[in-house]
């Protein structure tokens, strides 16, 4: 019995070890590459930008006075923060910009959404005052150009990263005002992560990475087995191999196996066909738009494909730090379909 005791508590211990490691990699993955993606092509302000001549005086104080205001915005946000963020995880709703969410209708909603990233005394304008609104269940495609603002949205709608103004309500939850220990929790309970590069702990199997993810879920899906979700990514006869030992296009289905294990809310995906060819890479995307209609799963999906749009229920366009339109599909097309060149 003692024996069996020690084994319980070691399973444990690498089951605790898995999910920090999960937890590290989603987050360092998607931050750095948000940064470096949307600072290509960075929006400068223009108090900030650069001048062919040296700044007056003018200028100047102009430059320091929005610099006092930006640092002033983010210790009233630090504070709304510790006092709010308990009871906000707890369920309560909190407005910054006295806004209430519908929770009935909408799985995310943003209020004037502005995201600037402060280097000395440049800033970085990323969003620029973005309002949105996604219902349940919905299949969208998020559109724009390197450094439009759309993988720093995906972000910050998935609790990766903090708006510094505006109210960011995703399953009711105001991420705006969570503290970092809350968003952990937040995205633990409520989010599903596919990323390009798979992100798969490669001394696990198949299977041990995809339980690592149902290990993480706060409401496990009853009708929804590990067994059933390789069926659906169609590789329930490679459960006990190593990633090593599986092609890129087995990996990503193994790290989409993994994400519906978590029994997410909503799957937020950045480029996840981007290293796959064509024929795995529909593949891949039949499966998400699958999960999206056997499962009711809200999917948000970054893509510079702009085939991608026609499988979607809702395409937003980005461009500029701002949101240029929002387009429904009466008919959206299937995978098969659509030109992937």
């Amino acid at each position: 019995m003692k024996k069996d005791n020690n084994q319980e508590v070691k399973k444990s211990d690498k089951n605790n070890v898995n999910k920090k490691q999960t937890e590290n990699q989603l987050k360092s993955s998607f931050i750095k590459k948000s940064v470096a993606k949307e600072k290509e092509k960075p929006v400068l302000s223009p108090v900030h930008a650069s001048h062919d001549k040296p700044e007056s005086k003018e200028e100047i104080e102009v430059n320091k006075r929005k610099l006092k205001v930006f640092k002033d915005n983010q210790k009233e946000i630090k504070k709304l923060t510790k006092t709010h963020s308990k009871e906000i995880l707890a369920g309560k709703i909190i407005s910054i910009t006295n806004n209430i969410p519908n929770t009935n209708t909408n799985v995310i909603e943003l209020f004037d959404v502005k995201k600037s990233y402060l280097t000395g005394d440049l800033e970085y304008e990323v969003l620029k005052g973005v309002n949105l609104k996604i219902k349940l269940g919905d299949f969208v495609v998020i559109l724009g150009p390197s450094g439009s603002g759309k993988t720093t949205l995906l972000n910050i709608i998935s609790g990766l990263d903090k708006a510094n103004t505006g109210d960011v309500f995703v399953a009711g939850y105001n991420l705006s005002l969570l503290k970092d220990s809350h968003l952990t929790k937040f995205r633990r309970d409520n989010v599903g992560f596919i990323f390009q590069q798979y992100n798969l702990l490669t001394n696990l199997t198949a299977r041990e990475n995809a339980e690592v993810g149902e290990n993480l879920a706060k409401n496990k899906n009853k009708n929804m087995t590990i067994d059933d979700i390789f069926k659906v990514i169609e590789l329930d006869e490679h459960m006990n191999k190593f990633p090593s030992q599986l092609s890129g296009g087995q990996q990503q289905r193994v790290s989409i196996g993994r994400a519906l294990a978590k029994n997410p809310t909503i799957l937020f995906c950045d480029e996840p066909t981007g290293a796959l060819d064509e024929e795995m890479g529909r593949k891949v995307l039949k499966i998400l738009l699958d999960v999206n209609h056997e499962y009711k799963t809200s999917i948000i999906m970054v893509t510079h494909n702009p085939n991608f749009q026609y499988v979607a229920n809702t395409v937003i366009n980005v461009k500029n730090g701002k949101i240029i339109s929002i387009r429904n599909n009466e008919k959206p097309m299937k995978p098969s379909d659509i030109n992937w060149s």
